[in-house]
């Protein structure tokens, strides 16, 4: 498949609202390059891409998705306000423990499934003139199965701005299918195609095939790795807690406090800075009720000029364990 075919593909999943000069979104752009059985590199951090072929700017979050493309004021007007934490006493190291606790105590008998299901929300942006869209919140859920055939259904969540409040009226109502990609026995290309085992040492792995970043992993190196492997797999409680324990081992790691996430959950943040050159900070949402990760955000280290984006502006956020929802895809 070359460029242009994999570009017009990418159009026809939303033909009616996406322009031809539209960029490609990076996350969907392998998605596609990998269900279609083309070898690719995996970029070392795919939602800090600032250029591309195409000189545009896109920071994603969620899987091929359909898009509302309209005009739009500063970036800087448009991005979700950070989560606001609560200071505590207790360290990276007792943060993990209790998560692990909490993990290790659950009566929920839950396997490892070939299934993400997930509420997201990203930013995509143009250097060339600084304007930004604003895309709807979208629920992703990836189902695939062992001979690797499987489906990738988006449909609408709410849709908000830095505020909350509703926007554009002709928004597709909630719940709307905005994209159903199937696919057939051998076209889906997962991390592992069978479940990771609940160690250290297979997490490690993973986390350094997903990023390409080198050892010793950064806390940010290995919260990026947890949400390319969240973003493909249901994992266990024993999974999280081998996760975990990779995370709390990991250089640069620090406790950002206790907040309630995007749908009002209590969690408390883990921070981590990737490595390399990469201006983002990421923050990895544990829940203090199960012990499970159930949020992965990313924010600007430094102003952005070309975006018009101040240090700190959130750039995309992934929030899991999302089935309890009333307005989740069934």
């Amino acid at each position: 498949m070359t460029d242009d075919e994999l570009a017009r593909a990418l159009r026809r999943l939303d033909p009616a609202r996406t322009p031809p000069e539209a960029p490609i979104p990076l996350d969907a752009e392998r998605r596609l390059r990998e269900i279609v059985g083309r070898p690719v590199a995996r970029r070392r951090r795919p939602v800090l891409a600032w250029t591309s072929a195409a000189a545009a700017v896109v920071l994603v979050l969620a899987i091929v998705s359909g898009v509302l493309w309209m005009p739009a004021p500063s970036a800087y007007a448009l991005t979700p306000k950070p989560l606001v934490y609560s200071a505590v006493a207790d360290g990276a190291s007792e943060v993990i423990a209790d998560a692990q606790r909490r993990l290790a105590e659950s009566t929920t008998s839950l396997l490892p499934e070939r299934r993400s299901l997930s509420l997201g929300w990203y930013f995509s942006g143009s250097p060339d003139d600084a304007e930004a869209t604003v895309f709807r919140r979208e629920w992703v859920d990836l189902r695939w199965n062992e001979d690797l055939s499987g489906s990738i259904v988006t449909t609408a969540a709410e849709t908000t701005n830095a505020d909350g409040d509703t926007v554009p009226a002709d928004d597709p109502t909630p719940g709307t299918v905005v994209s159903d990609m199937r696919f057939v026995q051998n076209q889906f290309s997962p991390l592992t195609r069978t479940p990771p085992a609940p160690t250290v040492d297979a997490m490690r792995a993973l986390a350094v095939a997903s990023t390409g970043a080198s050892e010793p992993l950064t806390a940010g190196d290995v919260m990026l790795a947890v949400r390319s492997l969240q973003s493909e797999w249901t994992l266990t409680g024993a999974q999280q807690s081998a996760l975990l324990d990779l995370i709390g081992s990991a250089p640069g790691l620090r406790v950002l406090g206790t907040t309630h996430d995007r749908l009002g959950r209590p969690v408390v943040g883990l921070g981590g800075i990737l490595s390399g050159a990469a201006n983002a900070d990421i923050s990895l949402l544990i829940s203090t009720e199960t012990g499970r990760i159930v949020g992965y955000e990313s924010a600007l280290v430094e102003d952005n000029p070309n975006l018009k984006l101040p240090a700190g502006s959130i750039t995309d956020y992934i929030l899991w364990d999302v089935r309890d929802r009333k307005d989740a895809p069934q």
